[in-house]
């Protein structure tokens, strides 16, 4: 939130001067932010953003009418003009001492650097209200009010609450991410400068009171100045929220083996390579402590002054705070992909997709006949979601709510078997892994680049590539022009075993199975039956894969799978040929990228 929002509502508030406070209080899909707040006063001047262009128009034409209106708030929701995302926003009329009082108590405490959250409360009664660190209060509170801020102060994340007859947008103008900054220099004072301005406070450690004056650091929280570093880190707050940065030869080994020890989430070190190296050695660090230290610090913008390194530290630090890449917006904007299907090979094109950053939606259709349901994403179309190696999927119903769940790095998966939603994605790339053996639909014309997996497909003619999915010598090939081999029938060799592993059904009809996958069987056992007609284990092992049950199949469909292996067999992980395949999918991806994208 820009911090000059506050400030000015309580500067209008000392001048008992009208205007109304208006805020976001949800998103869902693509927008230009998920949280921001303006004023907007008489003749329609406003202070603060909420994500410009229509949307911004649109509240400041809304609020020039409510402060011609005696109503104290709106609720109004904004669709986004591309249809992929809508904002929630209230506006609030401020123009009584029951408002005014609030928003100059909330100017004082943004002044001094507290943290604490603003709160517009919609019911029982609309008004403004706040909580403090400390406990200090504004406005009318009550303790269903108390109860809930405590609670968001103490989560640290902003929360919109329902709660039967109570109702109330919790957002954090400070923070809960602080800078801990170790010396008093030129960089540091550049850094403490923009960190107030994105809303991060700021505490200084010196060892010379010269460099640690208010002069210097106006919006500091805290200057601690003490003899040794030692005795100036008991009298700072730091956890695991804190960010630090030495930008001080004097205190570089010191100063990072006690800030690694007191568990800061960010410690950047200002030097070169060669200091990193030496830090790294000289501390005998860990895993985990490498991965907390940041040398050299900043982002590669070609930084040379005080105020450019400061640009590009700050930058490193909240797409830290908020988990982004810190990549190009052009390129992230391109980082789409859809996959066509589920299912165990698709799944293992999807993993190594989602962990190399690429942001992926799957089509599947309304009944998936998965047999390895427990590794793969199609199983989200059956619980709503699903887990695979740590990786969340969730069914979408539109591709608005789509969009919504890549937000929070969720694998989205729609029921769209023709691929009729992915003009509305405008994916850089489609992925058929439907495994038909045959093609469903895809055209080379689908998307800038079309893989294709397995037999059905011709390369340069209905897609771009086509990858080898026949285990064995070929397996993982990116075939530029041409077909992958025909299907043998024949499933791979696990545990001397090849045909006996896989049941098939041995006629169409309703298939039914009290089974679960991961089950131990015995050769002999009865693991379903289609239409009252059973199918036996031709070998005993662990059940690796089982068609859900009641769904409707055709004669020699594969309906199970077991593993030879027993107990040692993984059910639940994905399979090395399906990460094989994915691994072909991502090298054709990026080196497509490399050369025609970017």
């Amino acid at each position: 939130m820009n911090m000059r929002v506050i400030q000015h509502a309580a500067h209008l508030s000392e001048k008992r001067k009208p205007f109304v406070y208006v805020t976001i209080i949800r998103t869902t899909g693509s927008t230009s932010r998920s949280d921001g707040a303006m004023v907007v006063e008489g003749g329609g001047i406003t202070t603060g953003t909420i994500g410009g262009g229509d949307v911004e128009a649109y509240a400041q034409r809304q609020s020039l009418g409510l402060l011609s209106s005696t109503q104290k708030g709106r609720h109004l929701r904004y669709e986004v003009q591309d249809g992929h995302g809508e904002v929630d926003l209230y506006l609030l009329h401020c123009s009584s001492d029951d408002e005014f009082g609030p928003f100059i108590t909330l100017g004082r405490w943004e002044q001094q650097s507290l943290f604490f959250t603003i709160a517009v409360q919609f019911q029982p009664t609309v008004a403004i209200l706040g909580l403090s660190e400390g406990g200090a209060t504004a406005g009318a509170v009550h303790p269903t009010f108390l109860m809930h801020a405590s609670a968001v102060l103490a989560s640290k994340l902003p929360a919109l609450i329902t709660d039967g007859s109570f109702a109330c947008h919790f957002s954090l103008p400070i923070k809960a991410h602080t800078l801990l900054l170790i010396g008093g220099g030129h960089v540091n004072q550049a850094i403490a400068a923009l960190a107030h301005l994105v809303g991060l406070t700021v505490q200084v450690v010196e060892t010379r009171e010269a460099y640690a004056t208010i002069a210097l650091f106006p919006h500091a929280k805290a200057r601690i100045v003490r003899s040794r570093l030692t005795e100036a880190f008991e009298a700072v707050y730091i956890d695991s929220y804190t960010y630090a940065i030495i930008a001080s030869h004097a205190f570089d080994e010191e100063g990072a083996s006690l800030l690694l020890k007191r568990g800061v989430a960010y410690l950047g070190v200002l030097g070169s390579r060669h200091k990193a190296k030496k830090l790294a050695t000289t501390l005998s660090l860990t895993g985990e402590e490498r991965s907390r230290l940041f040398c050299p610090i900043g982002l590669d913008i070609g930084s040379e002054t005080p105020q450019e390194i400061a640009i590009s530290v700050i930058a490193e630090i909240l797409a830290h705070i908020n988990e982004k890449s810190a990549c190009n917006m052009k390129k992230l904007a391109q980082n789409l992909v859809v996959v066509r299907g589920g299912g165990d090979l698709a799944s293992g094109v999807i993993a190594r997709l989602h962990h190399s950053g690429w942001r992926v939606i799957v089509l599947e259709v309304e009944q998936p006949s998965v047999i390895r349901r427990t590794a793969s994403f199609a199983e989200a179309i059956y619980s709503g979601q699903c887990e695979v190696e740590g990786i969340t999927a969730k069914r979408a119903q539109s591709v608005k709510e789509a969009f919504a769940l890549l937000n929070g790095a969720i694998v989205p998966v729609i029921v769209d078997p023709s691929g009729s939603t992915i003009g509305q994605i405008d994916p850089i790339c489609v992925v058929d892994a439907i495994m038909a053996k045959r093609n469903l639909g895809t055209t080379i014309d689908d998307a800038p680049l079309v893989i294709a997996l397995g037999p059905g497909f011709t390369a340069s003619v209905d897609c771009h590539y086509v990858i080898e999915t026949m285990r064995g010598h070929s397996l993982g090939r990116i075939i530029k022009a041409g077909s992958a081999l025909a299907n043998t029938g024949t499933p791979g060799l696990v545990g001397g075993h090849d045909k006996n592993r896989v049941l098939h059904s041995p006629k169409a009809g309703l298939f039914e199975s009290d089974r679960t996958i991961g089950e131990l069987v015995n050769e002999g056992d009865i693991i379903a039956t289609v239409d009252g007609e059973p199918i036996v284990a031709k070998i005993g092992g662990k059940l690796r894969g089982l068609l859900k049950s009641g769904l409707m199949t055709s004669a020699h469909f594969k309906v199970a799978d077991i593993d030879p292996r027993g107990v040692d067999a993984d059910h639940t992980t994905i399979s090395e040929k399906a990460y094989a395949i994915g691994g072909a999918v991502l090298e054709v991806l990026e080196g497509f990228v490399r050369n025609v994208v970017r």
